[in-house]
């Protein structure tokens, strides 16, 4: 799996994300549902669709599960606003991709911010980093495309084009590995060597 990061804003947010938690946990009456039911839900159903490798239905998942967020970040009071009209373009050309490839063959999420991560198989790389190439041409970090990708309207492209700063195109790891070295010693301070 391949993942394209779209960076927006490396500027400080307006509401961190801690802060915006502790609100959100506070305020939002959409929360409990979300907490105590859908995230569980959610998270056996991911589990199944990643070892099954399943990628139309973890992109469905992920998708869903980034709009949940935001949609509980509104409900809270005051509403954070993580995404941007950047954030909401980079949403549309995914889902243009998607429909034009005829299948989920990328997946968007957010955190508490307004950068897109882009998630994709490998294997449709030139279909998806294609369709997002009219956008991001000349932006550091991006590298051109010579696949053709899928057909992506120029003003879907033309917010990406004004708003993202950076690129980071990077592929997902083989997951955490425990180490013994530390930088930090049992007294919370640095380890001089």
């Amino acid at each position: 799996m391949r993942a394209a990061i779209l960076v927006v804003s490396a500027a400080k947010k307006g509401v961190s994300s801690t802060s915006g938690m502790q609100a959100t946990v506070a305020t939002s009456a959409l929360f409990p549902h979300r907490a105590n039911v859908v995230v569980p839900a959610r998270m056996d159903a991911m589990k199944k669709a990643i070892v099954e490798r399943d990628f139309e239905t973890f992109a469905e998942l992920t998708m869903a599960d980034s709009n949940q967020f935001h949609a509980v970040c509104l409900d809270t009071t005051p509403p954070i606003f993580y995404l941007n009209d950047v954030s909401r373009a980079a949403i549309r050309v995914v889902e243009e991709i998607n429909k034009k490839a005829g299948r989920k063959v990328a997946a968007y999420t957010f955190d508490a911010g307004p950068n897109a991560v882009v998630y994709y198989l490998e294997e449709n790389e030139g279909l998806v980093l294609g369709g997002l190439n009219g956008g991001l041409q000349g932006v550091e970090g991006w590298k051109e495309v010579a696949a053709k990708g899928v057909e992506v309207d120029e003003a879907l492209l033309q917010p990406l084009r004004e708003g993202i700063t950076r690129v980071i195109l990077t592929r997902v790891g083989e997951g955490p590995v425990k180490v013994t070295e530390s930088l930090v010693g049992a007294n919370g301070l640095p380890v001089r060597k």
